[in-house]
């Protein structure tokens, strides 16, 4: 069971690992495949810093808990990804469905469920 546990914090911190690098590198191809343009070049750094942010976090929290004895280090993770999971069902409630909203529903989700099956799973091991 500790092998699930670790393998899913890996593909957690994997997953935001990759994305952040992406958002760093690129950020106006990234804020552009999430619906999010920069105006400015402020804009164009908030991207960047704020959405890089945002993964990085999440895929120092799965670092900690998969090679730093910090479990409970996912459990931020679950929180950061949750949070975005409940904006997104507030966003539907209030302006309706936009196109292209299941799949960041879904990863959102799955990194929640994720991130704390592997904290709980590690925390065990």
């Amino acid at each position: 069971m500790i092998w699930i546990a670790r393998i899913a914090a890996a593909l957690v911190g994997l997953f935001s690992l990759v994305v952040g690098a992406m958002v760093i590198m690129s950020p106006a191809e990234m804020g552009e495949s999430l619906g999010i343009g920069a105006l400015s070049p402020l804009g164009l750094n908030a991207l960047r810093a704020d959405i890089g942010a945002f993964f990085l976090a999440s895929a120092v929290a799965a670092s900690a808990a998969l090679f730093g004895g910090r479990p409970h280090w996912l459990l931020g993770a679950a929180v950061l990804y949750g949070l975005a999971f409940l904006g997104r069902i507030l966003g539907i409630v209030v302006d309706g469905v936009p196109e292209g909203i299941v799949q960041p529903l879904v990863v959102e989700f799955t990194m929640v469920v994720l991130s704390v099956f592997a904290a709980k799973g590690l925390a065990r091991g």
